[in-house]
């Protein structure tokens, strides 16, 4: 029974694998890492009670951080409306200085014609623009450039920052207890970084099989890739 149990955990580590692999490898020519854990059980009977005890606060630890984020997600609705709010009174600000300065700049590109007699005026609604005649960039303050309109601001992506920031990136120490745990119940854990994707002729590549102990299970953790 344990041994049928085993090839089917070492099945799942497989296709786990076969997966990390087929979902990064989008990054073509840049080769993909990840962390290959190998779990060597301890072979006394007490021991392998204790590494049950290990698996259980586990998942004791991963609820807590599940809740814990889904607390800290909830919190950030109020704070995302209102950084949402000052982003919208910022952008109308800018709105309309791009207005302004996109009128000014369609109406001297209107009367870039001719050659000379360009001369500058004040006009009550556009400030001050060119009359008709030649003039070259950088002239009175002007250029060749559109005046460039303003981002508007999203709600969606605010919420989505601050998630990021203040949810996602708080540590949840889980899976280093349960390491410590594991090696204190007499069980050993060994770690390397392998590349799964994109590998060059000598990078390291995942064991599929432990070598050495047919209860051995391994997980594979890909590492964030690199900017494409």
């Amino acid at each position: 029974m344990n041994n049928r149990k085993n090839r089917f955990e070492r099945l799942i580590t497989a296709g786990a694998m076969l997966l990390a692999l087929v979902t990064l490898g989008g990054c073509a020519s840049v080769p993909q890492y990840a962390t290959q854990t190998t779990y060597r059980p301890p072979v006394t009977a007490a021991g392998q009670a204790c590494v049950s005890s290990c698996h259980a606060k586990l998942q004791q630890c991963q609820n807590h951080c599940a809740a814990a984020r889904e607390s800290c997600v909830s919190s950030i609705e109020p704070i995302a409306k209102k950084a949402f709010e000052d982003d919208l009174l910022r952008y109308e600000a800018a709105r309309k200085q791009y207005e302004s300065d996109r009128q000014t700049y369609e109406l001297n590109q209107a009367f870039r014609s001719g050659w000379g007699g360009g001369y500058p005026f004040y006009s009550p609604r556009y400030g001050w623009v060119m009359g008709p005649g030649w003039y070259g960039p950088g002239w009175f303050g002007t250029n060749d450039d559109a005046p460039t309109p303003p981002v508007a601001p999203s709600l969606k992506a605010e919420r989505a920052r601050l998630i990021h920031e203040r949810c996602d990136s708080v540590s949840c120490p889980c899976q280093n207890e349960f390491d410590q745990c594991y090696v204190g119940c007499g069980g050993q854990v060994e770690k390397s970084v392998v590349c799964i994707a994109n590998c060059g002729d000598k990078d390291p590549r995942p064991q599929m099989s432990p070598v050495g102990h047919e209860n051995a299970s391994q997980t594979l953790t890909p590492l964030t890739p690199a900017a494409h």
